[in-house]
Protein backbone atom coordinates (compact mmCIF):
# COMPACT_ATOMS: atom_id res chain seq x y z
CA UNK A 1 0.00 0.00 0.00
CA UNK A 2 3.03 2.17 0.36
CA UNK A 3 3.45 2.26 -3.36
CA UNK A 4 -0.12 3.44 -3.60
CA UNK A 5 0.45 6.50 -1.48
CA UNK A 6 3.73 7.19 -3.16
CA UNK A 7 2.42 7.44 -6.35
CA UNK A 8 -0.76 9.33 -4.71
CA UNK A 9 1.48 11.63 -3.03
CA UNK A 10 0.09 10.86 0.34
CA UNK A 11 1.68 10.31 3.70
CA UNK A 12 2.46 7.10 4.40
CA UNK A 13 -0.34 4.90 6.51
CA UNK A 14 -2.89 7.45 4.74
CA UNK A 15 -4.11 4.50 3.18
CA UNK A 16 -4.42 1.78 5.59
CA UNK A 17 -5.83 4.27 7.68
CA UNK A 18 -8.95 5.19 5.16
CA UNK A 19 -9.38 1.85 3.56
CA UNK A 20 -7.93 -0.68 6.53
CA UNK A 21 -6.28 -3.38 4.27
CA UNK A 22 -5.99 -4.14 0.85
CA UNK A 23 -8.46 -6.17 -0.43
CA UNK A 24 -10.79 -3.19 0.86
CA UNK A 25 -8.75 -0.50 -1.30
CA UNK A 26 -9.20 -2.77 -4.18
CA UNK A 27 -13.30 -3.04 -3.43
CA UNK A 28 -13.61 0.54 -2.70
CA UNK A 29 -12.14 0.71 -6.58
CA UNK A 30 -14.82 -1.61 -8.30
CA UNK A 31 -17.52 0.57 -6.73
CA UNK A 32 -15.67 3.56 -7.87
CA UNK A 33 -15.07 2.08 -11.45
CA UNK A 34 -18.58 0.41 -11.48
CA UNK A 35 -19.52 4.30 -11.02
CA UNK A 36 -18.04 5.93 -13.11
CA UNK A 37 -18.85 3.57 -15.97
CA UNK A 38 -22.44 3.51 -15.06
CA UNK A 39 -23.19 6.95 -16.89
CA UNK A 40 -21.80 5.59 -20.31
CA UNK A 41 -23.74 2.83 -19.79
CA UNK A 42 -26.88 4.73 -19.84
CA UNK A 43 -26.48 6.35 -23.33
CA UNK A 44 -26.34 4.68 -26.69
CA UNK A 45 -24.11 1.58 -26.80
CA UNK A 46 -21.81 2.30 -29.27
CA UNK A 47 -21.44 5.74 -27.87
CA UNK A 48 -20.53 4.12 -24.56
CA UNK A 49 -17.84 1.77 -26.48
CA UNK A 50 -16.15 4.38 -28.16
CA UNK A 51 -16.23 6.25 -24.13
CA UNK A 52 -13.83 3.75 -22.72
CA UNK A 53 -11.79 2.86 -25.98
CA UNK A 54 -11.28 6.79 -26.36
CA UNK A 55 -10.97 9.79 -23.33
CA UNK A 56 -12.13 6.79 -20.80
CA UNK A 57 -9.39 4.29 -22.20
CA UNK A 58 -7.29 4.62 -18.94
CA UNK A 59 -10.28 4.10 -17.04
CA UNK A 60 -11.35 1.05 -19.08
CA UNK A 61 -7.41 -0.73 -19.35
CA UNK A 62 -8.01 0.15 -14.69
CA UNK A 63 -10.96 -2.16 -15.36
CA UNK A 64 -9.54 -4.73 -16.91
CA UNK A 65 -6.79 -4.70 -14.75
CA UNK A 66 -8.57 -5.46 -11.53
CA UNK A 67 -10.32 -8.25 -13.21
CA UNK A 68 -6.96 -9.88 -13.34
CA UNK A 69 -6.41 -8.88 -9.75
CA UNK A 70 -9.79 -10.44 -9.12
CA UNK A 71 -9.07 -13.43 -11.33
CA UNK A 72 -5.89 -14.02 -9.36
CA UNK A 73 -6.71 -13.10 -5.80
CA UNK A 74 -10.31 -15.08 -4.71
CA UNK A 75 -10.63 -12.35 -1.48
CA UNK A 76 -11.17 -9.54 -4.40
CA UNK A 77 -13.76 -12.08 -6.18
CA UNK A 78 -16.60 -10.98 -4.38
CA UNK A 79 -16.54 -6.69 -4.86
CA UNK A 80 -15.71 -7.60 -8.58
CA UNK A 81 -18.81 -9.75 -8.64
CA UNK A 82 -21.16 -7.07 -7.03
CA UNK A 83 -19.77 -4.49 -9.20
CA UNK A 84 -20.17 -6.71 -12.87
CA UNK A 85 -23.29 -7.51 -11.31
CA UNK A 86 -24.58 -4.02 -11.24
CA UNK A 87 -23.36 -3.49 -14.79
CA UNK A 88 -25.04 -6.34 -16.16
CA UNK A 89 -28.47 -5.69 -14.34
CA UNK A 90 -27.79 -2.00 -15.81
CA UNK A 91 -27.27 -3.20 -19.40
CA UNK A 92 -30.85 -5.89 -18.60
CA UNK A 93 -33.10 -2.97 -18.25
CA UNK A 94 -31.72 -2.16 -22.05
CA UNK A 95 -32.21 -5.68 -23.67
CA UNK A 96 -33.56 -8.02 -21.07
CA UNK A 97 -32.52 -11.37 -19.96
CA UNK A 98 -29.67 -11.75 -22.49
CA UNK A 99 -27.90 -9.02 -20.90
CA UNK A 100 -24.71 -11.19 -19.95
CA UNK A 101 -24.25 -12.44 -23.32
CA UNK A 102 -24.68 -9.12 -24.85
CA UNK A 103 -22.15 -7.92 -21.93
CA UNK A 104 -19.15 -10.63 -22.53
CA UNK A 105 -19.39 -9.98 -26.51
CA UNK A 106 -18.76 -5.95 -25.47
CA UNK A 107 -16.13 -6.81 -23.60
CA UNK A 108 -15.09 -8.70 -26.18
CA UNK A 109 -15.29 -5.98 -28.27
CA UNK A 110 -13.62 -3.85 -26.23
CA UNK A 111 -10.67 -6.45 -25.30
CA UNK A 112 -9.80 -6.67 -28.92
CA UNK A 113 -9.83 -2.71 -29.50
CA UNK A 114 -7.56 -2.32 -26.23
CA UNK A 115 -4.77 -4.86 -27.75
CA UNK A 116 -4.87 -3.56 -31.25
CA UNK A 117 -4.70 -0.20 -29.65
CA UNK A 118 -6.94 1.30 -32.36
CA UNK A 119 -10.60 0.64 -33.64
CA UNK A 120 -12.29 1.84 -36.46
CA UNK A 121 -15.60 3.40 -35.09
CA UNK A 122 -17.65 2.52 -37.77
CA UNK A 123 -16.73 -1.07 -37.15
CA UNK A 124 -17.75 -0.46 -33.77
CA UNK A 125 -20.67 0.62 -34.16
CA UNK A 126 -21.90 -2.30 -37.22
CA UNK A 127 -20.65 -5.12 -34.45
CA UNK A 128 -22.69 -3.36 -32.05
CA UNK A 129 -25.74 -3.16 -34.41
CA UNK A 130 -25.29 -6.89 -34.45
CA UNK A 131 -25.29 -7.88 -30.77
CA UNK A 132 -28.29 -5.67 -30.07
CA UNK A 133 -30.14 -7.16 -33.33
CA UNK A 134 -29.68 -10.52 -31.66
CA UNK A 135 -29.90 -9.36 -28.20
CA UNK A 136 -33.20 -7.34 -28.93
CA UNK A 137 -35.90 -10.33 -29.81
CA UNK A 138 -35.13 -12.21 -26.55
CA UNK A 139 -35.62 -8.66 -24.59
CA UNK A 140 -38.84 -8.74 -26.31
CA UNK A 141 -39.91 -12.07 -25.74
CA UNK A 142 -39.30 -11.80 -22.27
CA UNK A 143 -41.41 -8.73 -21.30
CA UNK A 144 -44.30 -11.20 -21.37
CA UNK A 145 -47.35 -12.23 -23.58
CA UNK A 146 -48.09 -8.94 -25.92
Amino acid sequence: MRATEDAAGLPHGSVRYHFGDRPSMVAALFDHLAERERAPVEGVTAKALEHWLGPGRTTTLARYELFLMAARDPALCEPLIRARDQFVAATAERVGASAPVVVAALDGLVLDALVRGKHDPNQLRAAVAQITAIAEPHAASNDGPA
